[in-house]
């Protein structure tokens, strides 16, 4: 239905008269009473009892006016959240995610939007990938952000991006002199690798047992900074993606060598909401996060 004729309508059902109707909105009874007439027509129901004191709604009026209220109510809210973004009201954006991409896609995004909406507020929290779909699934986040995002994921994917799995290692590492790398390349080498708990552990444990190999790591954690800062402090090689990594990539402290084995497939990072129709404010985000994560995907500096 048209947004006037919906104001009409409404104007109508507050007041129930069609020359009060007609004040209220600023046109004339005339016009007010053409619209209503051929909205009766095309419904084929009359929507008002003509009445010597003025206008009463039948019961089809009455169901009408429900939806119209509820369609006003909700168009209202939309325009006052836009306004509020328009204008720099404060408002509050509450993300839950995994800690590697805390640590470099999350601060690259959150940096660059609230340098262009600066009085929006932010509420990070570290925690798992489970905590964290829960978080946004009952409402305490506006968003989670996880990696492989489970099959029967309740939540709707607002940002995606895809990265490559691999190993990280120094730059002076004699696996950096390999034209392509397989996991096979990691035998007899020192290797910290991610324990069950971190995402990747069970594909990385599906491809190892379909090709028969073992790794044996002496070191196991769920910390991507541990993991990394042990790699970087010695001889060791790890397990990853580049994310959480990203600014050690850049400065060259590291290395990151994608693996080619079949099987291992790229990582899907994804921001998930609770619903599509989100507020403005983490809509927006969103949209802005989409992009910052495209970049970084494309970006090939690992």
């Amino acid at each position: 239905m048209h947004a006037r004729l919906l104001t009409y309508f409404d104007a109508i059902i507050r007041y129930g008269s069609i020359r009060k109707a007609a004040e209220a909105v600023h046109v004339s009874p005339s016009a007010i009473n053409r619209h209503l007439l051929e909205l009766e027509a095309q419904l084929g129901t009359p929507l008002f009892e003509r009445l010597p004191r003025g206008l009463r709604p039948t019961a089809a009026g009455e169901i009408l006016a429900r939806h119209v209220r509820g369609t006003l109510r909700d168009y209202d809210k939309a325009m006052s959240e836009i306004g509020q973004l328009a204008t720099g009201v404060r408002g509050r954006i509450t993300i839950a995610s995994i800690e590697s991409v805390l640590a470099d896609l999350l601060p690259m995004a959150v940096e660059s939007f609230a340098s262009l909406y600066p009085r929006i507020d932010f509420e990070v929290r570290s925690c798992s990938a489970a905590d964290a779909i829960a978080q946004a699934t009952d409402g305490a986040a506006d968003l989670a952000l996880i990696f492989n995002p489970p099959p029967k994921l309740s939540l709707v994917q607002a940002a995606h991006a895809d990265f490559p799995l691999g190993v990280i290692c120094a730059p002076d590492h004699p696996l950096t002199r390999l034209p392509a790398l397989q996991l096979s390349d990691l035998l007899g080498h020192q290797i910290v690798l991610p324990d069950p708990s971190v995402t990747i552990a069970e594909q990385l444990d599906i491809v190892l047992s379909t090709t028969g190999l073992k790794l044996p790591a002496r070191i196991r954690s769920n910390s991507i900074t541990f993991m990394s800062r042990y790699v970087e402090a010695g001889e060791a090689i790890s397990i990853m993606t580049p994310v959480g990594i990203l600014d050690r990539l850049a400065t060259g402290r590291l290395v990151f060598l994608p693996l080619a084995d079949r099987g291992l497939l790229p990582q899907r990072v994804i921001a998930g909401v609770a619903d599509a129709s989100m507020p403005v404010a983490v809509a927006n985000f969103c949209g802005h996060l989409k992009q910052v994560l495209r970049q970084a995907a494309a970006a090939k500096a690992f």
